[in-house]
C-alpha cells in the first residue's frame, strides 16, 4: 500500500466499492425509497446521497489512489451482469436493514470472487461480512430503522415493481456518511 499523503479526514471514512444498477432498476429503487418516505418509513437513502447498488465490499480505510488502475482495470474486463430481485430481506442486526435480494447466479460470484482476489493482492483486506463465503449480495432500500418500522417496510418492498430483470452496469468507489463517488466506471468487458 502507497504511503502517499492523503488527507486523515479521509482515512477516518468508510469507503466501499459498488456495481451500480441500470437506469431504468435505479428509477425504480429510488420510486420504492420515495414510497418508503411516503408512507412514514425512514428510509435514509437518498438523505445519505446513496445510490442504489450491490456493495462488493467495504473497507475501514483506504488511500484511494491505490485502488484507481486496478477498479478501471476490473471494470473493462467484466461486461454488464444480469439480474434479478427475488427477495425483501432483513439483517439480524442493530442497524434496521431492509434490502432487495437478488437472485444469486454463478456469474456474480465469479465477479465477487475475481474482485476479491484482486484486491488481496493489492493487500486490502475487506470487512468480513463482504468476503467470498461471507457475502450476502443486497440492495439496501432502508437503514437505521426502528424495529416497529420493519415490518411496514417490507410489506411496502414485496409491493414495489422491482422483482423484474436488470443489469449491473458499473462499478464505483465511494467514501461514505455522507456518500461521495471517488471514482465511477462503466463495465465494459
Amino acid at each position: 500500500m502507497k504511503t502517499a499523503a492523503w488527507p486523515i479526514g479521509k482515512l477516518t471514512m468508510g469507503y466501499a466499492v459498488e456495481l451500480y444498477i441500470d437506469a431504468q432498476m435505479e428509477a425504480a429503487v429510488r420510486g420504492l425509497w420515495q414510497t418508503l418516505a411516503d408512507r412514514g418509513v425512514t428510509s435514509l437513502m437518498p438523505e445519505l446521497g446513496a445510490r442504489p447498488h450491490i456493495s462488493l465490499t467495504v473497507f475501514d480505510a483506504l488511500y484511494p489512489p491505490d485502488v484507481h488502475d486496478e477498479l478501471q482495470n476490473f471494470a473493462t474486463e467484466v461486461a454488464p451482469i444480469p439480474l434479478q430481485f427475488s427477495a425483501v430481506g432483513i439483517f439480524p442486526t442493530a442497524e434496521g436493514v431492509v434490502f432487495l435480494a437478488p437472485v444469486v447466479t454463478p456469474r456474480l460470484l465469479d465477479v465477487h470472487a475475481a474482485f476479491h482476489a484482486r484486491m488481496a493482492a493489492l493487500g486490502l483486506p475487506s470487512l468480513s461480512y463482504y468476503r467470498p463465503g461471507n457475502w450476502v449480495p443486497h440492495c439496501t432500500v432502508a437503514i437505521n430503522l426502528p424495529a416497529d418500522q420493519i415490518p411496514a417496510a417490507v410489506a411496502i418492498c414485496k409491493a414495489a415493481p422491482v422483482f423484474r430483470a436488470f443489469s449491473l452496469v458499473g462499478l464505483d468507489l465511494i467514501e461514505f456518511r455522507p456518500v461521495k463517488t471517488i471514482y465511477e466506471f462503466p463495465l465494459v468487458g
